[in-house]
């Protein structure tokens, strides 16, 4: 019986996920894709274009995980330092459960998926609320909260992707968000000051 071309684009991005999340990005080859599902090279070919169509395409689909994970998580908003908080720990949750795949989602250097306008405007969008809401603290705009945040949120989580199994990466990370939300959040008043 013939597989449907549905079917046979479908068994090879996931062979190629599956690839990537056990052994990395760097990993997934055409060849190793195609001997996965049992077809030859121009069956890829046709369906991804090449090697990079279908490394597209994994990336593509593992921000679709993202963001399923970020909807199912949705923040209580009225506590901002605790959803930032809970929103970095899922992001570097993510990091280290697909070591694989992070470094492709996030790249340093590098083309930059579509999706990740989708993920910084996810971010901006809530530093806009804090600021209109009187938020963050004094000096800090929803533009340089959102620059300083993704800045030291994208390296925890690329150290976290290189070395997952590393025990102080909760630690690491803790102190790092800690000291950010901590620079970022008005608290209430400062010591030494008063309201009328």
């Amino acid at each position: 019986m013939l597989q449907s071309k549905g079917t046979i684009r479908k068994q090879l991005l996931q062979a190629a996920l599956a690839i990537a999340v056990a052994d990395g990005v760097e990993a997934v080859s055409t060849r190793a894709v195609c001997a996965a599902v049992g077809v030859q090279a121009p069956t890829l070919y046709h369906h991804y274009g090449d090697r990079a169509g279908l490394i597209s395409a994994v990336v593509d689909r593992a921000f679709d995980e993202y963001f399923a994970q970020k909807d199912a998580g949705a923040l209580d908003e009225s506590e901002p330092a605790a959803a930032i908080a809970a929103g970095w720990d899922a992001h570097v949750e993510f990091a280290r459960s697909h070591p694989g795949l992070y470094p492709a989602m996030y790249p340093v250097v590098g083309p930059q998926s579509p999706n990740l306008e989708r993920s910084a405007a996810l971010l901006r969008g809530s530093f806009d609320r804090l600021q209109r809401d009187g938020v963050l603290a004094d000096g800090i705009s929803a533009r340089l909260a959102d620059a300083a945040l993704r800045a030291a949120l994208r390296g925890v989580a690329h150290m976290v992707a290189a070395v997952p199994e590393d025990p102080d990466n909760q630690k690491v990370s803790a102190t790092v968000r800690d000291a950010v939300i901590a620079r970022l959040i008005d608290n209430g008043p400062k010591e030494g000051t008063t309201h009328d």
